[in-house]
């Protein structure tokens, strides 16, 4: 068994680290900078900004690339064709998304997406063997109850928006528990700039089809807005396109329930800006309902927290067990060489 020197296992954990950072502070400026775009500035064209960030991000890639500040694979038809599926959750992903931040309060979406953290964690169970104790599923039950409430408490809550939010959940699952397939299988060949090219190139026919009826009015709407306005879009162009990087990042060195406990926890600060930002508070049974979920998603956060150390406990022990029987002399020899020398020291 290869152990880790310590310098090694520093790296990784700061490395870790990083990814984690950079991944919350996109999934949640994203979030609140499309929704100003939307509501505040009244440039309500989701597929026109997602064609626009997206475009973006792709020259930003495309640029860092030509400026060898950055490096990935020349594009590859087989590996554009293995990439598709993602690109379609990924697309179905964005364009949910963008459609339910229009028609609901980013407070109740947050909540109600919630529940992907359910299905992603169960998906991860079935696909990829990791264990859930009962209490987890005490979490899940909190968290289907916390979404409710909080989805009856707020008056910003559309059938559409529902429509939308449930439609994102299951893209969302579907598009974290797959990518860590496509990672093992083909990011070794594109390297580690590569997922961010492919995504943003293969994405961006399918958001110029939904979006070519919003490309002149959304480019009128960006000429009559105020200086601000067009920042805040500039700013939204650079979070899209780290933000696609940090998502590959963080998933490449951790797991598809790690991601989900991140995006768990953003969703505290998520919750109160949308609330304080957009001033649309929820009525006494929407608060019940956000505490609850919270709660919720503390709890399981804590108990995947309280699981991985437990798990990583029995490693290192495990570990240990091993190296003390390598270090025997006598314990890689075959059965019949344990005969031979029992049958030497008999003489």
């Amino acid at each position: 068994m290869t152990s880790v020197s310590p310098m090694n296992h520093s790296h990784i954990v700061m490395e870790a680290a990083l990814s984690v950072m950079a991944y919350s502070f996109c999934s949640v400026s994203m979030i609140l900078v499309n929704k100003l775009i939307m509501n505040t500035y009244d440039m309500n064209f989701p597929f026109g900004i997602l064609l626009l960030q997206t475009g973006g991000a792709l020259m930003i890639v495309t640029l860092a690339k030509a400026t060898r500040f950055i490096d990935y694979s020349a594009f590859s038809l087989d590996v554009a064709k293995q990439w598709l599926p993602l690109t379609l959750l990924f697309v179905s992903m964005l364009s949910t998304s963008m459609k339910s931040l229009g028609s609901m309060s980013v407070a109740a979406q947050t909540i109600i997406k919630n529940l992907a953290v359910v299905f992603i964690a169960l998906g991860d169970k079935f696909l990829y063997g990791k264990a859930q104790t009962p209490s987890v599923y005490v979490s899940f039950a909190l968290m289907f109850f916390g979404s409710y409430l909080g989805a009856k408490g707020d008056k910003w809550v559309t059938p559409w928006g529902l429509f939308w939010t449930f439609l994102n959940i299951a893209a969302t699952v579907l598009y974290t528990l797959y990518m860590k397939t496509m990672l093992g299988s083909v990011s070794n060949s594109i390297g580690r700039y590569g997922p961010v090219f492919y995504n943003n190139l293969l994405s961006l026919p399918f958001f110029l089809v939904m979006g070519v009826g919003e490309i002149m009015p959304f480019a009128t709407a960006i000429s009559e807005t105020t200086s601000l306005g067009k920042l805040v879009l500039v700013f939204s162009v650079l979070v899209s396109s780290v933000m696609t990087f940090s998502v590959f990042w963080c998933m490449s060195i951790t797991s598809p329930t790690t991601m989900s406990v991140i995006g768990s926890l953003n969703k505290i600060p998520l919750t109160f800006l949308g609330m304080l930002v957009f001033h649309q508070f929820p009525t006494a049974t929407g608060y019940v309902g956000i505490v609850v979920a919270l709660a919720a998603g503390f709890l399981y956060t804590h108990l995947n927290i309280t699981a991985n150390r437990a798990k990583s406990a029995a490693d290192a022990e495990n570990h240990r067990q091993q190296t003390r029987m390598n270090s025997s002399p006598f314990a890689v020899l075959a059965p019949e060489e344990e005969k031979n020398i029992d049958t030497v020291k008999s003489v």
